[in-house]
């Protein structure tokens, strides 16, 4: 094979497609570093941190590494999100494969994620709803969101930038967030539905206040049906 061709799969992909390029990444939770390595041989970035709390992973990165003879361009880093990572060596941040809820919690911890001087790339696995709802509390402004279908299963990728505007937001917000009106942000978000509309029918048989989610799952009606 030559190492000029690595293929990603679509939620990497669309995670790889928010990155602007041009400057140093760091990638957390890199697993097998395949996103620092194809935006690496695709002339997207120069160099890439790949990050991980665990060392196995680090091992996979290493073979990947190797394997595309990028040792020179992709430094393995044992860190604990950003813990270990300095701000001036890296213009974006990529968050990919990890629940939205550890995301925040590792954003929250890290003391320069809001120094405005980073962009953030993110591909949660679960609770997009929490990170964005993290994200429209703490001043971050989100620029775009992607959904794509990987395996029959739908997943979304969006990017931030911290700007120091706290949003209001609402419940429907953190579930719908930017995302485009394509069939696969209508079939991610079905599910959304599917299990809020069980949660409302059981709360409002307690005679609990469905108020509020009855609101979200009108707008996600809206957004799935038109």
């Amino acid at each position: 094979m030559s190492i000029r061709r690595i293929t990603l799969s679509p939620r990497l992909a669309a995670t790889a497609s928010l990155v602007v390029g041009g400057g140093n990444i760091v990638d957390v939770g890199t697993d097998h570093a395949y996103l620092p390595a194809y935006l690496i041989l695709t002339n997207k970035i120069p160099s890439a941190i790949a990050a991980d709390i665990r060392k196995s992973p680090l091992l996979n990165a290493k073979d990947t590494a190797i394997k595309y003879k990028l040792e020179k361009k992709i430094e393995l880093r044992l860190s604990d999100g950003l813990k270990e990572i300095k701000p001036e060596e890296v213009k974006e941040v990529v968050f990919a494969g990890m629940g939205g809820t550890l995301i925040a919690e590792k954003l929250r911890e890290c003391p320069w994620a809001k120094d405005g001087n980073h962009h953030f790339i993110f591909q949660p696995q679960s609770r997009a709803n929490e990170l964005r709802e993290y994200l429209y509390s703490n001043g971050f402004t989100i620029n775009k969101e992607l959904a794509v279908s990987e395996r029959d299963r739908c997943y979304i990728a969006l990017d931030a930038y911290y700007t120091g505007e706290v949003k209001e937001y609402t419940l429907s917000d953190c579930f719908l967030g930017k995302l485009p009106e394509t069939l696969e942000a209508k079939a991610y978000l079905k599910k959304q539905l599917d299990r809020h509309t069980r949660k409302y029918n059981a709360l409002k048989k307690r005679n609990e206040n469905v108020e509020e989610l009855e609101r979200l799952i009108n707008d996600l009606k809206g957004f799935i049906y038109g």
